[in-house]
């Protein structure tokens, strides 16, 4: 089952350029990116359906704290709205710590 799972998952920036017209890996001030022109089903993106998802969609950012005792992790669940917000924050040192993980949350009446 495990290979099989492996199988399904594709990791874009080591993909061969099978499909030239729907993925191309490019760089952007150092860093790595893969723009995405077409759906799995060969469809271009609608962009008023992507903006829907992602105004419903949540960012759980877990940062590292040392708490005097040990470390810490924090959790905060971060709307898509508010997202470069909390960045903000967190560069100007408005919050301590170092982020760990970003993890999108999907609420679960999504279809």
């Amino acid at each position: 089952m495990s290979d099989d799972i492996d199988n399904k998952v594709i990791n874009l920036f080591n993909r061969s350029s099978d499909n030239e017209n729907s993925i191309r890996q490019r760089f952007f001030k150092g860093f790595q990116y893969v723009k995405i022109l077409k759906d799995e089903n060969g469809n271009y993106f609608k962009e008023e359906a992507l903006r829907d998802y992602a105004k419903k969609c949540y960012f759980i950012i877990t940062v590292m704290k040392n708490n005097g005792i040990g470390v810490a992790l924090y959790k905060y669940k971060v709307p898509y709205s508010s997202l470069l917000d909390f960045f903000n924050v967190f560069r100007n040192n408005g919050l301590y710590g170092e982020i760990i993980d970003i993890e999108r949350y999907i609420p679960e009446d999504l279809a």
